[in-house]
């Protein structure tokens, strides 16, 4: 036996049945619809096999997928494609079965794309142009140094903050060293004068991720207002909370009191935080180091936001160098409306790299305090324009 037909329900049901009649090197030469029913004609015949060997060659040939993928276009996916090309078309139910089969044989010469493989094609271009920077050539001919963008893209600043840079000096002829000015420039976006803003206000909260030193802070921030604002005898105007559920991370806060000689006090739900700060409103200046436990704690956010409409009463954000931009997208993210300003936290440790200070820039985040972890008492650092400018030039590539 050399050909077989075979009528079924459905494709499957009617190739399982060829495969049992003819074996497993059967060829499918026709397939068609015959009153709701499935048709297939098979063969076991060398010139038959043959010849479909010679056909399904020249298809993957003609088939882009095959550069990406091990996966080739087999023929049932030609049929429903063609199923679908005849339903569009709105071919008639009643329309004689041999014009549909002639109608499929001469479209079976074209290649048709599933929407899979045409997704997955789409995703690995997308992936091996992600890293990739596409540009004319004449955009670097603005600048004296026309390798500056390229430069700078590889120490990490983000497209955005370059092209921003660029269109702002776009005109402008009298710079010299235009690398440094980008450093500059950069600087400046991001830093936020605060040393004023600390001995002026009358609450500072400090808020962050566990681990992100803000403890360590909290301490280096009082000892710089003992040192700066208040005399020996005025300790008692300034006052340490610490709002947490866990009597364990009052421990180091009140070593650090007791180093200071200033009290500290701890509450651990929302309503006795308002009350203390209430009690304590116009006696004395108070810094809260809030526990990451009670970021999410009911109506906290909300308190925050509200309370900080008021000049005077700071929301500080303690974030750790090297801290992945995603992370720092959702830490800005949640704390958008309560006016925050960063701290950068455990420079001592790591570094901040290129990529993240683009990131804290497209957020228009403003820096005002750089900070180290290993030194506990003393004077903090607060942030200037030159100093990250420098810090931004020495990023190795």
């Amino acid at each position: 036996m050399t050909q077989h037909r075979v009528i079924a329900e459905d494709s499957l049901s009617a190739m399982d049945e060829i495969s049992k009649v003819l074996g497993k090197d059967a060829v499918i030469l026709k397939t068609q619809k015959v009153n709701g029913k499935i048709e297939i004609l098979g063969s076991n015949n060398i010139e038959d096999i043959a010849s479909s060997n010679v056909n399904k060659i020249k298809k993957q040939n003609n088939n882009f997928s095959h550069l990406f993928s091990n996966h080739n276009l087999d023929r049932d996916t030609q049929n429903r494609k063609l199923n679908s090309i005849i339903e569009n078309k709105k071919v008639q139910i009643d329309v004689n079965s041999e014009k549909i089969t002639e109608y499929k044989n001469n479209d079976n010469n074209k290649t048709f794309v599933d929407v899979e493989t045409f997704n997955k094609f789409s995703n690995k271009i997308e992936n091996l142009l992600k890293d990739m920077v596409i540009s004319d050539i004449n955009e670097f001919s603005t600048h004296e140094n026309k390798s500056l963008t390229i430069e700078l893209l590889k120490k990490g600043f983000s497209k955005k903050i370059i092209s921003d840079f660029q269109e702002k000096i776009v005109n402008d002829k009298n710079i010299i060293d235009t690398e440094m000015f980008f450093y500059h420039y950069l600087g400046k976006k991001l830093v936020f004068p605060f040393e004023e803003k600390i001995l002026n206000s009358d609450i500072l909260f400090l808020n962050g991720p566990s681990g992100s030193g803000k403890t360590t802070l909290c301490a280096k921030i009082c000892s710089y207002i003992l040192d700066n604002l208040l005399s020996a005898n005025e300790k008692h105007k300034l006052s340490i909370l610490n709002f947490s559920q866990k009597s364990s991370e009052q421990s180091e806060l009140l070593n650090y009191g007791k180093l200071l000689n200033l009290n500290v006090a701890s509450v651990s739900s929302l309503k006795d935080l308002i009350k203390f700060v209430d009690e304590n409103n116009g006696k004395s200046k108070l810094i809260i180091d809030v526990s990451q436990e009670n970021k999410n704690l009911s109506g906290y956010l909300e308190y925050l936001e509200k309370i900080t409409l008021n000049k005077k009463y700071l929301n500080l954000l303690t974030i750790p160098a090297s801290t992945n931009k995603n992370m720092i997208n959702s830490i800005m993210d949640f704390y958008k409306n309560s006016f925050p300003t960063i701290a950068l936290t455990k420079l001592d440790e790591s570094h901040i790299s290129a990529e993240e200070l683009s990131v804290f820039a497209e957020l228009n985040c403003k820096i005002g305090i750089l900070s180290g972890s290993r030194s506990i008492i003393g004077s903090i650092a607060f942030a200037k324009s030159d100093v990250l400018a420098q810090y931004m030039k020495d990023i190795s590539v």
